[in-house]
């Protein structure tokens, strides 16, 4: 079921998820912009650290979480303006896991283009994302003391409980790393832990616009599904990129439907032999596509994810204004992009 012309319904799909990234970016971009001048004006004395900053912020385009924490904050019948502190405060402490993870990961390149890591090296990784995340808890520090103890507290308890959730995932992935045999019940559920990130900010949005014990429940389990949606679209984006890959086989861990198909007696000595090779070439992205798409248990995943998908969009009909309502059902439709075929 490779792609090779798209269909009606293909295309279809590809301009909802063109209108997902422009609702993300419309509620990110006041947040983005305040982000980027706040990290510029501090005294950075190091002429390179400097530089890599600056190439960093240049293509630092996360409209994700800023985004799901707004539109959450929105569908409680928040204000987008009370949500920006937070999302500032967000944009740093993402930003400092993606320059960790990319060294962790030993990402030289992402999206087509040289990571920090890939063109800086692994020190200016290091500690530029170390001045994010000092960056981001100042910040944090600043914001609540404006806000009620009960307010603030919630705040910081959510971030506690998600960022340590979301370490405990890495941990346990270090210790499956450049492995074939790997359980993918084990490695969904370290999935699950790292897009627990998405929940937070839908908890922190909600937290924020005032949301009652029901409507902070509700809307936060619209975040742990669209993490988790977002996270499967991932796995299976990565499947058709040879040169993604060929690192995730060389040093991370392979993309989970490819662990389920491994598990086709009759699919994986052809798999493994493709993964093998020195480089994986187009052509064999083709073939491991196919044999990932035949596979019963991709089938069953792609299944589950949609089942998910069904229960955000009942949890997206109660948000208060009806343009939240329109942009939250969108988001899921997007998610499940290259998931569902």
């Amino acid at each position: 079921m490779v792609r090779k012309k798209e269909t009606v319904v293909e295309k279809d799909r590809h301009r909802v998820m063109i209108k997902v990234l422009d609702i993300l970016r419309r509620k990110s971009r006041q947040a983005i912009i305040k982000a980027k001048k706040m990290i510029l004006a501090e005294n950075i004395e190091s002429k390179n650290a400097r530089e890599a900053l600056q190439y960093y912020l240049r293509n630092w385009d996360d409209t994700t979480h800023p985004g799901v924490l707004a539109l959450a904050c929105e569908a409680v019948g928040g204000k987008i303006e009370d949500a920006t502190p937070m999302q500032i405060v967000i944009l740093y402490l993402t930003a400092a896991m993606d320059l960790h993870d990319d060294l962790i990961d030993q990402s030289k390149t992402k999206n087509g283009r040289p990571t920090v890591f890939g063109k800086y090296g692994r020190n200016m990784s290091l500690l530029l994302g170390n001045a994010m995340m000092i960056k981001g808890y100042t910040l944090m520090f600043d914001y609540s003391r404006m806000l009620s103890t009960e307010v603030s507290d919630a705040i910081v308890h959510t971030l506690q409980t998600y960022l340590f959730e979301i370490g405990n995932a890495h941990l346990l992935e270090i210790d499956i790393r450049r492995k074939t045999h790997v359980s993918p019940a084990s490695y969904f559920a370290i999935l699950e832990k790292k897009s627990s990130i998405i929940e937070a900010n839908a908890r922190l949005g909600a937290i924020i616009g005032g949301a009652s014990s029901e409507e902070t429940r509700n809307i936060t389990r619209y975040g742990q599904i669209l993490g988790i949606l977002i996270a499967l679209r991932e796995e299976f984006i990565d499947i058709f990129e040879p040169k993604e890959l060929q690192n995730r086989m060389k040093n991370e861990i392979l993309p989970l439907p490819l662990l389920y198909a491994l598990d086709d007696v009759e699919a994986k000595d052809h798999i493994l032999n493709i993964l093998s090779k020195p480089k994986i070439s187009e052509q064999d992205t083709i073939e491991i596509v196919e044999y990932v798409f035949r596979s019963k248990r991709v089938k069953k995943l792609r299944t589950y994810a949609q089942d998910l998908a069904k229960q955000a969009l009942e949890i997206a009909l109660n948000a208060r204004e009806s343009a939240t309502r329109k942009n939250l059902v969108t988001i899921i439709r997007g998610a499940l992009e290259d998931i569902r075929q």
